[in-house]
């Protein structure tokens, strides 16, 4: 009987022990938005049905019906990997520069499949940085002032961050 119990107690010391370590391999959040520095990285695209229910509209004013256009100048990071917070890059800007052509994007969603650094652009951001069929193209990037004027298309609402 004693052997039995000494048993029992061996398997859930292991599964605490492992429940334990398991718990300690997420990695906690290592990015912050800061302006001004450059960021090695890399940039994707996504569309279709990856353009609806954004995620900066839903977490942070409660309207997960926000679908965006293909046509946005926008962008999707992992939120969970920035400190401050999931929701600590939304709606800022980036500067993504591939080679010797860039642009500016509006984050607005998030890639729960990104690596840190990674920046995934709509299809028609991507397309000014390199082709389609290209799908994964190295970048720096850096956080800038969102521009208040030009052609630029990503929605109006919320009106943009100033620091």
């Amino acid at each position: 009987m004693k052997f039995a119990q000494l048993a029992l107690l061996l398997v859930a010391l292991i599964l605490a022990l492992t429940s334990v370590v398991e718990a300690s391999k997420k990695k906690a959040p290592t990015q912050t938005v800061r302006f001004g520095k450059k960021l090695s990285g890399k940039s994707t695209w996504f569309n279709g049905h990856d353009l609806k229910a954004v995620a900066c509209y839903g977490d942070l004013m409660g309207n997960s019906h926000v679908n965006a256009g293909d046509s946005w100048m926008i962008g999707a990071v992992h939120m969970a990997s920035f400190k401050g917070g999931e929701k600590t890059a939304c709606f800022e800007c980036a500067k993504i520069t591939a080679g010797k052509r860039s642009i500016v994007v509006r984050i607005i969603d998030d890639c729960a499949g990104c690596a840190p650094n990674q920046i995934d652009l709509t299809a028609t951001a991507f397309k000014k940085l390199a082709p389609l069929n290209q799908g994964v193209v190295k970048t720096t990037y850096e956080f800038v002032r969102c521009p208040s004027k030009g052609n630029l298309k990503w929605p109006k609402s919320p009106e943009v961050k100033t620091h």
